[in-house]
């Protein structure tokens, strides 16, 4: 039996890109990392908006929606205070609030840019530089007409995805099993040549009468290659190794964003064993009846 010692290992790490292996756990453990990457990781995202003048052509609910669904950037220093907020559950205590005031004087289109930021909230009054901002400032919101106007205050809170995607971290976050591609005979002649061009991801190289793999890890498990040649090669896959890829959305780095996800996760683990426990503690075993006393 296979070791379930869990274990990390980065392909290729960017501050938007992280591709890792995962191995030593089971794929119920792989699916609960991917969906807490997705659905648990606390970000900024703007929540409310109070509309004060609005002459453009678009609904204030759309603005305000438009709005929500611009990823904001947050520095790692301001990051780490707002997280402990969300928390303690004080995420009201900790908003990040935003002007915008712009009036046409021709047709413009108004853009994430042009969003200012506010006074922070007390808890932020602490950091040195408390830099929020969206992660593009050409984002377009609005487009005005010569002489409309737009004035309105926006408050952004922390949140998760599974209360509303405007909070995902992540755009992707996927897992494959690890593939294993063994060829059953090295010397194959104009059959390897067959199966190597067979495989529409490069996995196989045919050089010198001889097969090869070469690219083992971006093996899609097509079977193309088993298909061409059964005799010559065959594919399959660990169960207890996964190829993960995690593609940011700007507001903080991938790797924060996996670094959260496992402490959260771990966290959940942590209560409901206590909970457990406690449970446990309030059962009697029941007292052994007279016939399973008798020898």
């Amino acid at each position: 039996m296979q070791s379930l010692e869990p274990k990390l290992r980065f392909l290729r790490l960017e501050e938007g890109y992280a591709e890792f292996i995962l191995e030593g756990v089971t794929p119920a453990v792989a699916n609960a990392l991917r969906r807490a990457i997705i659905s648990d990781v606390p970000t900024l995202a703007i929540d409310e908006v109070a509309v004060l003048e609005n002459t453009s052509v678009l609904f204030d609910e759309i603005l305000a929606h438009r709005l929500g669904l611009i990823p904001l950037r947050v520095d790692p220093e301001t990051y780490e205070v707002l997280l402990e907020c969300y928390e303690e559950g004080r995420r009201d205590d900790c908003i990040v609030s935003f002007t915008l005031e712009i009036e046409a004087e021709r047709p413009m289109t108004v853009y994430s840019g042009h969003l200012k930021l506010a006074e922070p909230a007390e808890p932020l009054k602490k950091l040195a530089r408390v830099d929020v901002k969206p992660v593009s400032d050409v984002i377009p919101i609005v487009k005005l007409a010569a002489g409309q106007r737009i004035v309105l205050e926006a408050y952004a809170k922390m949140g998760v995805g599974r209360e509303h995607a405007k909070w995902q971290p992540v755009s992707v976050a996927a897992y494959k099993y690890y593939p294993r591609v063994e060829v059953l005979r090295e010397e194959c002649g104009e059959e390897g040549r067959r199966c190597a061009e067979a495989c529409p991801r490069g996995v196989l190289r045919y050089e010198d009468g001889r097969l090869k793999v070469v690219n083992e890890l971006d093996c899609t498990m097509c079977r193309a290659c088993e298909e061409a040649c059964p005799d010559l090669v065959r594919v399959s896959w660990d169960d207890r190794r996964f190829i993960f890829r995690v593609e940011g959305l700007g507001m903080i780095p991938v790797s924060k964003v996996i670094e959260v996800a496992l402490r959260r996760l771990m966290s959940r683990l942590d209560r409901l064993a206590e909970a457990v426990e406690e449970a446990a503690k309030g059962i009697k075993s029941p007292e052994p009846s007279e016939a399973q006393l008798e020898p």
